[in-house]
């Protein structure tokens, strides 16, 4: 049992907030910005980049469900996290440049705290019943390897300008009164439909039913027990 995790929705729904695009994004911006300016070229290239393949791929793969119903019924797996994607993807760079810029022990330890708090909104998203174990998972492993790439190609850099950073987290703090809201995923659907040309979005229960039906719906169930058995 793990007594100091969230007990109620309204406490997952805070940390949830932490991987929003909404609140992401802007971080990733101001952070990104910081790094180019403190003359890591190579760093926020790669940063970027990666960034942008691994959203791109988060995106097919959530397209690809919902246009056409493709997914992974045995693992009930219906695309990428999007908020475990942005948040494993963010954070650990963030923590790492805006508290230990220029010692690279200490990179990385500050890196694996953000880590570690990615990990936790990804528990919140199975807590909140928006994904799924597998869905969280690879979606953590994602963000991760664009957060090793980054740190990887980070030199004995300069700290960050003190605007960049301190207004970074500054806007972590939104998370507990609520982060802007962007309607990513009804732009996801959209965009499905208009591809596919199908009249409505493929659901989890379709993937169920290809599952099998009860079984489908038993691992739903046990993705949401793991949350529960440790809290």
């Amino acid at each position: 049992m793990i007594d100091w995790l969230p007990s109620t929705s309204h406490e997952w729904e805070i940390i949830t907030r932490l991987g929003s695009a909404g609140l992401m994004l802007p971080v990733w911006l101001l952070t990104w910005t910081g790094v180019w300016w403190a003359r890591e070229r190579l760093a926020a290239a790669v940063w970027l980049l990666s960034l942008g393949l691994a959203v791109a791929v988060t995106l097919v793969s959530k397209t690809l469900f919902i246009g056409w119903g493709i997914g992974i019924a045995a693992w009930d797996f219906t695309g990428f996290s999007g908020h475990t994607l942005l948040a494993t993807s963010v954070l650990p760079i963030l923590f790492s440049v805006v508290l230990a810029p220029q010692h690279r022990a200490w990179r990385w330890l500050t890196a694996s705290a953000g880590l570690m708090l990615a990990a936790l909104v990804g528990v919140s998203r199975v807590a909140l019943g928006a994904h799924s174990v597998s869905e969280v998972v690879s979606a953590w492993l994602l963000g991760a390897l664009v957060s090793l790439c980054t740190l990887q190609a980070l030199g004995r850099m300069k700290p960050l300008p003190r605007l960049a950073g301190a207004a970074a987290l500054a806007l972590l703090l939104l998370a507990g009164r609520g982060a802007p809201h962007l309607p990513t995923h009804e732009w996801e659907v959209r965009i499905a439909l208009k591809l596919s040309g199908a009249e409505r979005p493929y659901t989890r229960e379709h993937l169920q039913q290809q599952s099998g039906g009860p079984r489908g719906r038993a691992q739903q169930e046990a993705d949401r027990s793991i949350w529960l058995a440790i809290r």
